[in-house]
């Protein structure tokens, strides 16, 4: 490499530097539209992505996708655009990433076997949590984005590392989670999913012991109790 060549990090640095930080202001102004804010959330998850898929491995899945497919050719608004992987993250897990990335642990996919509507009923909780604003105030942080925009060649620095690993450990509140979750149950149900599928689930992970019990750690020990969640969605599902 010619070493007086820009790096691809580098000029994805100078590129993005200025997106970030007119993302933050938008985010916060009543001023920005709609679409700039979708542009520039997804400026930055993209660069937020690239740090989690360097830390864990991560690739598409046919089946996740085509899942995946049907829930997003619901949404009503389709300018946002929306990437789904499976990662290796090593516990029963989902995430959403600002800019519509949004991994599903392998361990959970498996748990859910092949119950395509529990895996739908994720997926769409968190397609809501991006649409609602919640991974934005999860990940957006003046720290998050001044580490992004040290990133190197050479990888990705322990400390931004602990900064993702902290940020991804970190729970949304009872009332975000309960909102996703009647949004998934509406979203699952009119993607032709049955929205129990989440029900099945979250029962299975209530009754489940051993080595799925000892590694749901911290994404669903941040969460509302299961058998709450359970009865919330069976009430709203009733509704609807």
């Amino acid at each position: 490499m010619n070493p007086k060549q820009p790096t691809l990090a580098y000029a994805l640095g100078r590129k993005a530097s200025p997106l970030f930080f007119k993302a933050n202001w938008i985010m916060k102004s009543l001023t920005g539209s709609e679409s700039e804010k979708i542009a520039a959330e997804f400026q930055m998850g993209y660069l937020l992505a690239q740090v989690y898929e360097e830390k864990i491995p991560a690739a598409e899945n046919n089946r996740l996708s085509e899942i995946a497919g049907k829930l997003v050719s619901s949404l009503r608004n389709k300018e946002r655009k929306f990437t789904f992987k499976c990662d290796r993250s090593g516990v029963p897990n989902a995430l959403a990433i600002p800019g519509g990335f949004v991994y599903l642990s392998e361990n959970l996919f498996d748990l859910c076997g092949e119950d395509i509507d529990a895996i739908a009923f994720v997926l769409a909780h968190e397609i809501a949590h991006t649409i609602h604003g919640d991974a934005n105030k999860r990940f957006l942080t003046k720290t998050a984005i001044n580490g992004l925009l040290r990133l190197r060649t050479r990888g990705v620095s322990p400390p931004i590392q602990q900064l993702l690993a902290h940020l991804v450990q970190q729970g949304y509140s009872r009332d975000q989670e309960f909102r996703a979750d009647r949004f998934a149950v509406a979203l699952t149900k009119a993607s032709g999913f049955d929205p129990a599928g989440g029900c099945r689930l979250f029962a299975l992970l209530g009754e489940s012991d051993g080595d799925v019990a000892s590694t749901m750690g911290a994404y669903f020990s941040s969460h509302p109790a299961l058998d709450d969640r359970i009865e919330r969605i069976n009430r709203r599902i009733r509704e609807i």
